[in-house]
């Protein structure tokens, strides 16, 4: 793994690197089906950036992981 992999994931594994990771995700629309102006897209590209930076998503058996991973979700209700 290179530094800047490692780096990332040390920042963001702890509890509270976590949540921030989850809302800087939610702000930046990750979650969002109706994003709609360039600026929106944008910043959502950032954070999909943050995800690769990560190495999370960006070879096909990472996607692949990160698929299956979505399965082990509980369905909740919508907001």
């Amino acid at each position: 793994m290179d530094n800047q992999i490692t780096d990332y994931r040390q920042t963001f594994m702890t509890d509270n690197g976590k949540r921030v990771l989850a809302h800087l995700l939610a702000e930046a629309g990750y979650f969002d089906c109706d994003l709609k102006t360039t600026e929106e897209l944008a910043v959502l590209n950032f954070a999909k950036n943050i995800l690769k930076n990560m190495g999370i998503c960006n070879t096909p058996d990472n996607i692949g992981q990160f698929v299956n991973k979505l399965f082990e979700i509980s369905i909740g209700k919508e907001m």
